[in-house]
């Protein structure tokens, strides 16, 4: 420590250390309170991490002691038989060839019941019994259901595990139940107090967790002395290894090996070089001896650049955004801050159209509901940080990076944050602008920040002097002119208003740009990175024309390309699709399946641009195919236009056939437009399947230098869930070598090699620009920021290196020689490469925008 007084006085240094002694407080203040409040809730014991592990560690000698029970039971000695056997031979009746089901249930709903009113004061055990005859009926009477329905189970299913609240699992269970006809002959209460009295007795008498005591004359339950000891032994280490983590004060310390850099006191060994998962598989072993041996210079040189940049809280940004979270919020993406209103109300007596409207409504407000929940928490936590460190000079944002290579701010709050967050930062210590070449970007990064990014330079530079009137309006009154609100990027198109403002200025004394100093960053963009890396590494002439690699007047839109071939598709289909038909499924109901000729019309309805395709196009690198892609379509767009909608939505009625007809159109669309990406795709899932059939994992060395091994392991596990009550309980056991996720293995190659790649890109920029004198960094896995400043100097460095990637270096080849390694079978030979000249990239202007 002596050394960082030394360099930065001892009154920073103990500030540095005061910081974080706080933030681990903090940190380990809220794990204590949310244990504290979980003991206090009836059922909150067992929904925390600790309660799930006790459940686990003795679950199974619990269920051992249930099959006892229940075999005594149905087999009981000569005598009176309880009044609750009659119920066990129901039960054991019901459930059949599954009864592994019901002593899962037995012993889930009596053990957690045990748990939580253990740790409660003084529940009576007429109490738990109630909870667990309640339960034991509900999840019984469920099964019933099922045998005698069993066309209905998927649904009933899913719409139980789509509702949070047991209270409402249990209505919606009971109204499907009553709509279907369905009776179910019970048990009287009596019968069922009885019976789970005597399933507590299984668990005191299997259990070394729990006993019996008298309290002010109440027999309770209470826990022994044995999980009294264990439980806060386990709580105390909880609380002890919490913390919470935040921007330094200092220049984070230098990353000098695995374990050695980042924070300076309490929050010091909270994190690693590398974001990797403690294995203790043999692979996961000889990995990290195999990275030990690894110097990674030149990786620890590019993480220690960024993470060494000065920031500090932009006061002007932080006071507006403060102000208008006073006001309610509900402008410039922050949402409203108050609880609205519902928007459904049901009459007294509604009709069963009014009730399935209302139902419609009442779930798509629930969602939205929740989304600005997190949200509106996400933003006062981020003003709660910015109003603490407004006062600091500088702030850094300690850096590590995960098994990929890619690299991330350890705290949360960084200039990788939402519109909030970078809105909220500027660079410290900026040198000033030194040629005209500045205004250029200055005015380019305006115009991205407000969506004006698909155009010429010339026509964003053009878009900001046409807007000139409404940006100073905004920097002298943001409030009363919300016209930065309103675009892609408003809090930061906020902080772009005050800047410009400053600039006007100085231009006014000092006649141009050079000069001037701000902290405003300059982002430049890939375009759909990971088809980038793909066409350079295939030298696709066809993919590299689409996403940019080669000089354009105006940049390529590849997710607008994609659009435009649908579009046409969907064109045709309107006109001469197929018609719709009736279907009958397996139990006899018909269902209406639309021809490709409605879903074209409806989606010509709604209208299919680049927003629409560009997730999809996005995540074919990474990938995804279609399949996936029709899951983001609905996640995206089509349910949240029957929430925004209801049933005048084009979707309402056929939201999955819509989403898969138009995944397929995207699929072929895209495959078309950039089949060297696929043909990578599929050759590096192909050596991945050679290698995991051989019984290794799949590791690669990157351009950097960087070791990256994919520990996806199998892990075997089975799930215990009692659906009407919530509760649900995942029990783990690992083999002591592990095994290996081949699925995994084979699906996850695609995104993790691309990501190696743009890493290594990153990195390489990182390290070239410094020693160009760029000492200022926003990186973000494919977006690169720098100072205004010195933004012509990225420019270069963002071309060159991307060039020397694969000049120097053909991933592919490195790739097959060290899957070649893992496999005595011969890797086939990479696709084969087309003409594209990579030099062209250096003349490409929109490469990175």
């Amino acid at each position: 420590m002596q050394e960082y007084i030394e360099k930065y006085g001892a009154e920073m240094v103990t500030k540095q250390l005061e910081i974080e002694a706080r933030y681990k407080f903090l940190g380990q203040e809220a794990v204590r309170t949310s244990y504290e409040k979980a003991k206090a809730e009836p059922d909150g014991v067992t929904r925390t991490t600790l309660g799930q592990k006790v459940l686990s560690n003795q679950f199974d000698q619990i269920r051992n002691g249930m099959s006892v029970f229940i075999n005594v039971c149905l087999n009981p000695h000569c005598g009176t038989k309880p009044a609750y056997t009659e119920i066990v031979a129901r039960m054991v009746n019901l459930y059949g060839d599954r009864r592994d089901d019901l002593l899962d249930s037995l012993t889930l709903i009596t053990f957690s019941a045990c748990l939580n009113a253990s740790l409660l004061r003084q529940t009576p055990i007429s109490n738990i019994c109630g909870t667990i005859n309640g339960e034991l009926y509900d999840e019984v009477q469920l099964r019933a259901y099922v045998n005698e329905l069993p066309e209905q189970k998927g649904s009933i299913y899913r719409g139980i595990d789509a509702r949070v609240q047991s209270l409402y699992r249990r209505a919606y269970a009971s109204a499907r139940m009553e709509h279907d006809g369905f009776v179910f002959n019970g048990w009287k209460k009596e019968q069922g107090m009885q019976l789970a009295a005597s399933l507590i007795e299984v668990v005191l008498k299997v259990s070394n967790y729990f006993e019996k005591q008298v309290i002010d004359g109440i027999l309770c339950i209470i826990p022994t002395q044995s999980l009294l000891t264990g439980w806060q032994r386990n709580e105390d280490r909880l609380v002890e290894r919490a913390y919470k983590l935040c921007p330094t004060i200092l220049p984070p310390r230098p990353w000098k090996n695995y374990r050695d850099g980042g924070y300076y006191g309490e929050l010091r060994n909270t994190s690693t070089l590398l974001r990797i998962r403690n294995q203790y598989d043999v692979y996961a072993k000889h990995y990290m001896e195999n990275l030990g041996q690894l110097e990674l210079k030149e990786v620890r040189r590019a993480i220690n650049a960024i993470q060494a940049t000065p920031w500090r809280i932009n006061k002007e940004v932080l006071a507006v955004l403060q102000e208008v979270v006073k006001r309610g919020g509900n402008i410039a993406g922050i949402p409203n801050m108050a609880e609205p209103i519902p928007p459904s109300v049901l009459p007294p007596e509604p009709t069963p159209e009014q009730l399935a409207a209302h139902k419609i409504k009442m779930i798509g407000f629930y969602k939205s509901e929740t989304r600005r929940k997190s949200i509106s928490l996400r933003v006062l936590s981020q003003l709660r940080m910015a109003e603490e460190f407004k006062d600091y000079e500088r702030i850094y944002f300690p850096c590590n990076m995960d098994f990929r290579g890619r690299v991330y701010p350890i705290p949360s709050f960084s200039f990788q944050g939402d519109d909030v967050a970078k809105s909220l930062i500027l660079f410290a210590d900026v040198p000033p602008c030194t040629t005209e070449e500045s205004y250029k970007w200055f005015l380019v990064e305006g115009a991205n920040l407000a969506g004006v990014d698909k155009v010429s330079y010339a026509d964003r530079m053009q878009w900001v002097l046409e807007n000139e009137a409404e940006i100073l309006s905004c920097a002298k009154d943001p409030l009363g002119n919300l016209w930065w609100a309103q675009q892609d990027c408003p809090c930061q198109m906020l902080a772009y208003c005050f800047e410009y403002a400053r600039l006007k200025d100085w231009m006014a004394a000092h006649g141009s740009i050079i000069g001037f100093v701000t902290g405003i960053n300059v982002a430049f963009d890939g375009t759909c990175s990971g088809l980038q890396h793909f066409s350079a590494m295939l030298r696709d002439p066809v993919g590299a024309n689409a996403v940019n690699l080669m000089p354009a007047d105006k940049p390529s839109d590849i997710y607008g390309i994609v659009a435009e071939k649908v579009n046409v598709q969907l064109k045709q289909d309107a006109e001469s699709g197929t018609m719709d038909e009736e279907i009958t499924n397996a139990d006899g109901k018909t269902k209406l399946k639309y021809g490709t000729r409605t879903l074209a019309q409806r989606w010509l309805t709604y209208g299919v641009n680049r927003k629409v395709t560009k997730r999809s196009v996005m995540t074919l690198a990474y990938g995804s195919k279609e399949y996936g892609f029709r899951d983001q379509i609905l996640e995206d767009t089509i349910n949240p236009d029957i929430n925004d909608n209801g049933e005048s939505s084009v979707f309402y009625d056929c939201a999955g056939q819509a989403s898969a007809y138009l995944a397929k159109l995207i699929w072929v669309a895209v495959s078309a437009t950039v089949v060297k990406a696929v043909e990578g795709m599929k050759w590096l899932q192909t050596c991945a399947k050679m290698v995991t059939k051989n019984k290794q994992v799949v590791t690669w060395t990157t351009p950097m230098g960087l070791l990256v091994q994919q520990s996806y392991m199998a892990v075997e596990s089975r799930v215990v869930q009692v659906r009407c009550a919530g509760k649900r309980l995942r029990i783990y056991s690992r083999h002591a070598t592990g095994a290996i996720d081949k699925h995994k293995q084979a699906s996850g190659i695609a995104p993790n090699f691309i990501h190696s790649m743009d890493a290594s890109h990153l990195q390489m920029v990182a390290c070239r620009g410094s020693e160009l004198g760029i000492k200022h960094w926003a990186m973000i896995h494919d977006s690169f920021g720098c100072p205004v400043s010195q933004a012509h100097i990225l420019y270069d460095v963002i071309r060159d290196t991307f060039i020397e990637m694969y000049t120097n270096f053909d991933p592919l080849a490195m790739f097959r020689e060290d899957m070649q390694l893992l496999t005595d079978k011969k890797i086939p030979a990479p696709p084969l490469k087309g003409n594209f000249d990579i030099n062209n990239v250096k003349k490409s202007e929109y490469i990175f925008s």
